[in-house]
Parts: C-alpha cells; sequence; structure tokens
C-alpha cells in the first residue's frame, strides 16, 4: 500500500516562506479552502485503532473536489509521521456522505483549515492556516523532505510528527479548554478566508464537483 510520509514545521514565518519558495523556483499549486469530515462508527472503534476515514472538500474559485481518504497505522518512524492511504476522488460529496452514513458511520469530528500548497524537488510544501495555528508541512520521501527542509531553512524550525488532532488538543491544554475533537474558523473568520480566497461567504453542503480539477 502506498505510504504517506510527512512531517511538520511550527512557528514558521508563512511570508519568508513564500519568499525562500519563490527565489527557488517551487511551483504554487493555488491556495484553497478545505472543509473536512471525519467519519467512525458509533464507539469510535476506527479512533481507537489508529484509523481514519475521511471526506474532504477542497474549494476553489473555478472548482470543488470531494476527496475520500483512508489512512492505516504504519510502522512508527521517530522522525517522520507515516502512514498508509487511500484515496478516492468522488463526484458528488453529499451521496457520498449519505452513502457512509447508510453503512452505520457518523461525523465524529469536523476541521477546517486554508491550504497553500506548493511543489518543490519532489517534496509537497503545504502552508496550512488552521483555526489555532499555522503550520508547515512537507510531504515526499524522507531523505527529499530533510533536503528541501534545509534549503528553505526549516531544519531550524520546531519540528513535529504529531496530527493536527493532537497539536489542537495540546493548543486547548495550554489555553485550559477542554478537549474537543473539531476545530473549525468561526463565522467572521470563515469569511474572510473565504473572500480573500475568492469563494462565497458560505460553502456548498456537499453536492457535485467541478468540472475542473487542480494538480
Amino acid at each position: 500500500m502506498p505510504l504517506e510520509v510527512e512531517r511538520k514545521y511550527l512557528n514558521v514565518d508563512f511570508a519568508t516562506l513564500r519568499r525562500a519558495l519563490h527565489d527557488l523556483g517551487a511551483r504554487n499549486l493555488g491556495a484553497h479552502f478545505e472543509s473536512n469530515w471525519v467519519f467512525d462508527t458509533p464507539d469510535a472503534q476506527l479512533f481507537a485503532s489508529g484509523r481514519l476515514l475521511r471526506l474532504r472538500l477542497q474549494e476553489w474559485p473555478d472548482v470543488t473536489r470531494h476527496v475520500l481518504t483512508l489512512k492505516l497505522p504504519a510502522p512508527q518512524n521517530g522522525q517522520f509521521k507515516v502512514r498508509e492511504e487511500r484515496e478516492l476522488e468522488v463526484a458528488d460529496g453529499a451521496v457520498m456522505r449519505a452513502v457512509l452514513k447508510g453503512l452505520g458511520y457518523a461525523v465524529g469530528a469536523r476541521y477546517e483549515k486554508v491550504r497553500e500548497p506548493w511543489f518543490f524537488e519532489d517534496v509537497e510544501v503545504e502552508l496550512d492556516a488552521l483555526p489555532f495555528a499555522d503550520v508547515v508541512e512537507l510531504e515526499g520521501e524522507a531523505g527529499h523532505i530533510d533536503r528541501v527542509a534545509a534549503r528553505l531553512g526549516l531544519d531550524k524550525a520546531e519540528i513535529s510528527t504529531k496530527s493536527y488532532h493532537q497539536l489542537h488538543q495540546e493548543w486547548r491544554r495550554l489555553h485550559n479548554l477542554p478537549p474537543d475533537l473539531s476545530f473549525v474558523f468561526d463565522a467572521e473568520q470563515r469569511r474572510r478566508c473565504r473572500r480573500e480566497l475568492g469563494l462565497a461567504d458560505t460553502e456548498p453542503r456537499g453536492g457535485k464537483s467541478g468540472t475542473a480539477a487542480k494538480a
């Protein structure tokens, strides 16, 4: 099965990183808004076993894309986050949600982010603006990630192999907030983010994907 190999970098200045990416000739793939629904059984069997079943909606001004993802546990690597991953693009997100619910799954968590992806030397460089933090994620082969991180100056940043769920829980504990599996923008933040991306104020509730596709 294909392995997803990634590493996160915390407390990175996005503006500085964008300049470095541009100066080095990296390719900007187009920022977009992401809405994610995490599905599980009523007794949270998937979460307990380290599996993730997610339906993702990606929105650009001219297209939407729905992706169903299954992530499975993989052998641990202390320097990188590694998981087995299966992805499938689906034409209609609303229908896919209905199928999952019909199979007995329910939405256990939701999360949102603005993702700005770049491609540089066989590595995906993701600038992720989350409701609670700005995080850079590098995905690719381990050796390539190390090389790209050094070229971008990220080797001096704080490194993490934790999931966004784990980082969010840590952030909530630091701010004396109760646990919450979901992290979404508040209404004002969401409107601002979507307008900056050229999107309607309110994201569509499922529906069919657009006719174009993003790289």
